[in-house]
């Protein structure tokens, strides 16, 4: 192999040199998932296609250049953390390029994008998930359709803490009634084993026995389903959390099936549980990941000081 930059053109499209190549490295050595590492192509084409400076080959991959790529980004108002998106892939990608010797040293040293703003997850409150639950109750007791199953996606995002993905994508033999735990296939194709509460135990069984059983094609193996009997789509789960939202006359416009992931972290927390347990739950890599739901809403820290610390009592 070359040790030389070869001067193959990065066309303003789509072409990536060694996208292929790159790709298989993505999913085989650094064992990502294919969603995230059609991500990072994705970012690296169009941080690529926006620049202001022609990048035409992996020659034109040097600081000076990149750098000034980046300033013309955030000219363009990419937000902070989209330009953070799209340094991480670019970095990863010519770190390839150098282990495969296409690219003499790292062009991204001492490259700088403006600091992002700390992020603090959205969650509801206890008593906006109660009058959730309130609603599904309700339709389970007037019998309405998919009810169950409703309520069972809500269990798996709430209860559970799951992510969409791994909430639709559950197979019926992973749920182990029996040990009371799921196991759950995450980011990076990582298992985890998440506990099972009584009560999503029971909203499990009810749902098997009185829907599923009735719904479920023979060749179908995920515990939720659609009318057709199969995997339930992840546009219809974001359907089914909107619809289910607006019944219980909660902004839907401001929650998705990931509030509801921040939502069983933010109460797992609030009530004192250790914040390495929360990591292992949520299937988190990385603790820092974890530590975004210890920054916890103002209102709440404030009413937490005034009730049980001994000078603001009696």
């Amino acid at each position: 192999m070359s040790s030389k930059p070869e001067n193959i053109a990065l066309e303003r499209t789509t072409t990536i040199p060694f996208e292929d190549e790159y790709l298989a490295h993505l999913l085989l050595e650094k064992r990502l998932s294919e969603n995230t590492a059609h991500s990072y192509l994705s970012d690296l084409r169009l941080c690529l296609k926006s620049s202001a400076k022609k990048i035409d080959s992996l020659e034109s991959l040097i600081p000076e250049r990149l750098s000034g790529l980046f300033d013309g980004l955030a000219g363009l108002g990419f937000t902070p953390s989209t330009l953070a998106r799209f340094l991480a892939s670019l970095r990863s990608y010519c770190a390839y390029l150098m282990d495969t010797n296409r690219l003499p040293s790292d062009p991204c040293v001492g490259i700088r994008v403006p600091k992002q703003q700390r992020y603090r997850p959205s969650s509801l409150s206890h008593s906006d998930v109660g009058k959730l639950y309130d609603v599904l109750k309700n339709h389970i007791a007037l019998g309405k359709k998919n009810a169950r199953r409703d309520f069972v996606l809500i269990e798996l995002l709430y209860g559970m803490g799951l992510r969409i993905s791994e909430a639709i994508q559950l197979p019926l033999d992973a749920v182990r009634f029996d040990e009371e735990v799921a196991l759950v296939q995450g980011k990076g194709n990582k298992q985890r084993i998440v506990p099972l509460g009584l009560k999503v135990i029971a909203s499990l069984r009810d749902y098997i026995i009185a829907e599923r059983a009735a719904l479920a094609q023979p060749r179908c193996e995920t515990l939720i389903v659609n009318n057709r009997g199969m995997s339930i789509s992840r546009m219809g789960a974001w359907m089914i959390v909107r619809r289910l939202c607006l019944r219980a006359g909660l902004d839907a416009s401001s929650i998705s099936p990931h509030t509801f992931r921040h939502t069983f972290a933010t109460h797992l927390i609030e009530a004192g549980a250790d914040l390495r347990a929360v990591q292992e739950l949520l299937g988190h890599a990385d603790i820092s990941t974890t530590q975004i739901y210890t920054h916890l809403d103002q209102d709440y820290l404030r009413e937490v000081h005034q009730s049980f610390h001994p000078r603001n009592r009696g």
